[in-house]
C-alpha cells in the first residue's frame, strides 16, 4: 500500500487577512477622533504655559519699573500678519485692551484651536468650527 504525504500550506487565506485588515481599521477610525482632540488639547496646553511665563515676565517688569524684554513664542502665534505684536499681548496682561474689546484672541499652532486672553487676565481656550 502507498503512503500519500499531503502537503499542507503554510500562511494565512485570504479571508483571514482581509478581517484583520477591517478591525485595524476599525480601530484607527474610532481612535483618531479622541487623538486629534488630544493634539487640540496638548497645542493650548502649550500655549497656555507659555503665555503663563510671559505674564510673570510682564508682571514682574512692571514691578521693577524695567523694560520688557523680547520674548521668543513658539506654541501661540505673536508678532506674525495678523496676529497681535508682544506688546499687545502685555497690555492684555495689564487690563489694557484695543478700544471696544474685552479680551485678546491668539492662534495656536493648531488649526481651529485659539488662546483667549480675559480682561481678569485669565487664559481661555477657544475652539473655531
Amino acid at each position: 500500500m502507498k503512503k500519500y504525504k499531503h502537503k499542507h500550506a503554510d500562511g494565512f487565506t485570504l479571508i483571514e487577512l482581509l478581517i484583520v485588515v477591517a478591525i485595524v481599521a476599525i480601530l484607527a477610525g474610532v481612535s483618531l477622533p479622541t487623538f486629534l482632540a488630544y493634539l487640540d488639547r496638548s497645542a493650548f496646553g502649550a500655549c497656555q504655559q507659555e503665555l503663563s511665563t510671559f505674564k510673570t515676565q510682564v508682571l514682574a517688569t512692571d514691578n521693577l519699573d524695567d523694560a520688557l524684554r523680547p520674548f521668543n513664542f513658539g506654541a501661540c502665534q505673536v508678532g506674525g500678519a495678523g496676529q497681535p505684536a508682544q506688546a499687545a499681548v502685555a497690555d492684555a496682561f495689564r487690563g489694557v485692551f484695543e478700544e471696544g474689546s474685552a479680551a485678546l484672541t491668539l492662534d495656536t499652532q493648531r488649526p481651529g484651536v485659539q488662546a483667549q486672553i480675559t480682561a481678569q487676565g485669565v487664559i481661555e481656550r477657544i475652539t473655531s468650527p
